[in-house]
């Protein structure tokens, strides 16, 4: 016997002929009740426009068979076991697949920082019974309206968690958890972007003084780094002696908490001038640790710094040495990464912006994905700009 998975007919209800289908069992091959196309078309989101037409409703009719809606062999998962399960970055097929095909694609950090949020901020908000089929546009708004009620929350946060959310759901849409055609994506928050704050001359002056009067050098070292070549704290914690080499830092790694040691932040390398004597400075505060090649260290056997060291100890100096107060830094948003950011202004203007891009590191399509390699005259094009915009502060 042919297996033939539904029939229409039309049949006239209170002077409008409307199309209604019957659907056979897959397994009794058994011809159930029949269905209103119009519902299954308003319960799919696909409108409320009445159907007249064979060929529109045999399309809606097909769509509700694919999307589960008639015979519900869909898998019954919680949202709350779903999200903790799709972030988990050693078990999540995404996840796997995405490293497959490339394997520099998705860090561990980063879908660490995600799960973290979502575990902190949205699963508190799901009730424990709350299946991945039961989800709709109507309870994504919701989430985002009792996220955004927090109002601790940036608006930034908020949209990140959302897209978080969104992208998990568009996978269970393959996993067959939840309709191909349900919307998993709400509007984003207009975002208030606060504009990372940097020093002025003068305050530079000050800060760079004070840091000259400590007994640990360290935040003169990193503080002047960070300032003369733009380098990410990230980039710092993995800095070693062996990329260090003639006045220039060869920037060709990063450490982040979970990835460990991994490429930069673009997925470029790069080559700064750093002038000699801040090298030398550097190499010799290296063999405070002998025990491994690495510029910093932490004081406990020399393992790598913590995440947020460079940060605290950066705001600490400007609050001690009187640059600014706890609440000017946090006003005008000011944090170690502000150092990045003074040395693209600061060379800006005294170098073709091509090469500063180079220098700095900033992402762009005409850059290599490989290696972003500088001729000779553009690396002393940099290090003039540095001598004359940027050393007579931290000499």
């Amino acid at each position: 016997m042919n297996y033939t998975p539904f029939t229409l007919c039309r049949i006239k209800n209170k002077e409008i002929m409307s199309f209604y289908v019957m659907y056979r069992d897959p397994i009794t091959n058994k011809r159930g009740t029949k269905k209103s196309i119009d519902k299954l078309k308003q319960k799919l989101n696909l409108g409320f426009e009445h159907v007249n037409r064979l060929e529109e409703a045999t399309i809606i009719a097909q769509k509700a068979l694919d999307s589960n809606l008639i015979f519900n062999t869909r898998k019954e998962l919680t949202l709350k076991k779903y999200l903790l399960n799709f972030f988990d970055f050693k078990k999540s097929p995404y996840f796997s697949r995405k490293i497959l095909l490339d394997k520099d694609s998705i860090s561990p950090d980063y879908v660490s920082t995600r799960r973290n949020a979502i575990e902190k901020h949205i699963i508190p908000l799901l009730n424990d019974s709350f299946l991945v089929s039961d989800v709709n546009i109507t309870f994504l708004e919701e989430i985002q309206t009792k996220l955004i009620f927090k109002k601790k929350l940036s608006s930034t946060s908020i949209n990140q968690m959302m897209n978080s959310l969104s992208q998990a759901l568009e996978y269970a849409k393959k996993d067959n958890l939840l309709p191909y055609n349900q919307p998993t994506k709400v509007e984003s928050i207009r975002k208030n972007i606060k504009v990372r704050g940097i020093l002025s001359n003068e305050e530079t002056k000050q800060l760079i003084s004070y840091l000259k009067t400590l007994k640990d050098p360290l935040p003169y070292l990193s503080i002047s780094l960070a300032l003369v070549t733009g380098m990410r704290s990230g980039e710092l914690r993995a800095l070693t002696t062996d990329q260090i080499k003639k006045g220039t830092i060869i920037i060709d790694r990063a450490y982040a908490n979970i990835a460990k040691t991994k490429i930069p932040k673009g997925k470029k390398s790069r080559v700064v001038p750093c002038p000699e004597d801040l090298c030398n400075k550097l190499i010799s505060y290296s063999l405070i640790h002998p025990e491994n090649n690495l510029i910093f260290s932490s004081k406990k056997k020399g393992k790598i710094i913590s995440s947020h060291y460079f940060n605290s100890r950066f705001i600490k100096a400007l609050i001690d040495s009187n640059t600014l107060s706890k609440e000017e830094i946090e006003k005008r948003n000011i944090s170690f990464h502000s150092l990045r950011h003074m040395a693209n202004t600061l060379l800006r203007g005294s170098v073709d912006e091509y090469i500063l891009r180079l220098t700095i590191g900033h992402s762009s399509e005409q850059l290599s994905n490989i290696y972003s390699h500088i001729e000779d005259s553009a690396l002393e094009s940099i290090r003039k700009a540095q001598e004359k915009n940027i050393l007579p502060y931290i000499i």
